[in-house]
């Protein structure tokens, strides 16, 4: 793995016992952020509100850092680098923009919106990672979301969602592993796009 992306543990921890002169030279982490991906209009708009609720995520994945799965499938993150927020906040917007922009439903929002749906999809984060442990010199960066769909005043569960994507990155460099990570999450959302508007079609059109 390319030393400039790792920080191990240990050496973060003697980084934060250093003196505040120390700590002022340590430069601030670049922040990196995903782009909403852009989805084939739906032929059908269902006369319906959806609510995304903020996902859940796996430990180790409910932060703003990039996360690594290294060889011997130990855990660490990349070293100076951030995601502009913790990746359930980063991937709830994300999926709000998908599925509006696919018009799927009359109207996508978020669970803090004052607006009710009649719909809700509650998704977890299950992969969000760059994976070194196939052993090549590039990560392979894994992008899973799972989710339920259902109504939430009848209590009744519709359905299971899933998107997922894996992509090798073209190197070990920051520009490159952020890509693989964006064309990871674009494969990963058109997937689980596709099973809600899929399942929404059912419901409305029994």
């Amino acid at each position: 793995m390319n030393a400039r992306w790792t920080l191990p543990a240990a050496s973060a921890l003697l980084l934060s016992a250093c003196s505040g002169m120390l700590q002022n030279r340590v430069p601030e982490p670049d922040v990196y952020r995903l782009m909403p991906t852009s989805l084939h209009v739906s032929s059908v708009t269902h006369d319906a509100v959806l609510v995304v609720a903020r996902p859940g995520a796996r430990p180790g994945l409910d932060s703003d850092h990039l996360a690594v799965t290294l060889a011997d499938r130990r855990s660490d993150v990349y070293a100076g680098a951030r995601w502009e927020a913790s990746v359930p906040r980063m991937v709830e917007g994300l999926l709000v923009d998908a599925l509006r922009s696919t018009a799927t439903a009359r109207a996508v929002v978020s669970e803090h919106s004052a607006f009710r749906g009649r719909y809700l999809l509650q998704t977890e984060v299950t992969e969000f990672e760059a994976d070194y442990s196939v052993g090549s010199a590039a990560p392979t960066v894994r992008i899973s979301v799972r989710g339920e769909l259902g109504i939430p005043s009848e209590h009744r569960l519709l359905t299971t969602v899933t998107g997922s994507g894996a992509v090798v990155a073209t190197a070990d460099r920051r520009h490159d592993v952020v890509a693989a990570y964006q064309a990871a999450w674009d494969l990963a959302a058109a997937e689980l796009v596709r099973a809600v508007d899929g399942a929404l079609e059912r419901a409305e059109h029994p």
